[in-house]
């Protein structure tokens, strides 16, 4: 069995950040270390300015380049959940790339000097890869920290219902693959908010806001709340009317606003705002401004 990622980390966001932390790595490991200095190939720094503009060229060229390879990533993990072997050859893909272009960089502008050829891209492999797999490491860690502390939260969650939910809801959530992630009352459970190819389950829990993200789309979360007070009311949101303490009306849009302590506001789109209303006006008290 081939275990999944951190399922943070696979997040378009988390991605995102990724690079950046990649790019202000590289720029301090490059600072302190200059791993590219081996005789004639250093040329990366601020001075002189014919160096600078290289530098910053080459850097533009290499975020580019990252920020398309996590959307292509992404985009892999939104049709078909990326393994952890996949996303290692991934990573390893992008090390050299950016090791190529490096060299590419390296030779056009005639920084290469004496040094042979295969020593040349041997040293450039070995110094993106310690430039990039070290930010690449402590980001799965966080990302598997995030992991951890919501399955901690979940197993709180996920207690046994008492007296008081006897007559209350019992709300069963599972991810792509069909496994059972969460088990929550349905009054604990204020909105749903799609996020990418995951839903960000917002809950109560022990009187505090917090959330849980689950690998699957809005829709397969919709249709297994079908007969629960948790409805549509967006594309991206999934509300319980429960919670919904008032209804604005403004111009072209509406707006609900929760009874959680922050007073949350959900919107709410002109396709779901007739069957809200429906199932507003049949025994939901929602005050109405």
């Amino acid at each position: 069995m081939n275990p999944a990622p951190p399922k943070h980390f696979l997040t378009r966001e988390f991605l995102l950040m990724k690079v950046l932390f990649e790019t202000l790595f590289s720029a301090l490991f490059l600072a302190l270390y200059q791993p590219f200095g081996f005789s004639t190939t250093l040329w990366l720094g601020i001075q002189p300015d014919d160096v600078l503009a290289s530098t910053v060229k080459f850097y533009g060229v290499c975020i580019l380049v990252l920020i398309m390879s996590a959307e292509a990533l992404y985009r892999r993990d939104e049709k078909h959940p990326v393994s952890y072997r996949l996303l290692m050859a991934w990573q390893g893909a992008e090390v050299l790339l950016i090791a190529s272009i490096y060299l590419a960089f390296t030779v056009s502008l005639g920084h290469a000097g004496d040094t042979l050829l295969h020593i040349l891209i041997a040293r450039s492999i070995i110094c993106v890869a310690l430039i990039m797999l070290i930010p690449f490491v402590i980001a799965l860690l966080y990302a598997e920290i995030l992991d951890d502390r919501e399955e901690i939260r979940l197993l709180t969650l996920n207690k046994p219902l008492g007296a008081g939910y006897l007559d209350d809801v019992l709300v069963n959530l599972y991810d792509h693959s069909g496994a059972l992630k969460i088990s929550a009352s349905q009054r604990d459970i204020y909105y749903i908010e799609s996020e990418d190819n995951y839903v960000n389950i917002h809950y109560e829990l022990d009187d505090h806001m917090t959330s849980y993200l689950l690998r699957s789309s809005t829709g397969e979360v919709e249709a297994a709340l079908r007969h629960t007070s948790i409805v549509r009311c967006h594309r991206s949101y999934l509300v319980n009317l429960s919670h919904v303490k008032v209804l604005k009306h403004g111009t072209g849009k509406a707006t609900l606003i929760l009874s959680d302590k922050a007073g949350t506001e959900i919107p709410v789109s002109k396709s779901y705002y007739q069957d809200l209303l429906d199932r507003i006006g049949s025994g939901q008290d929602v005050k109405d401004s």
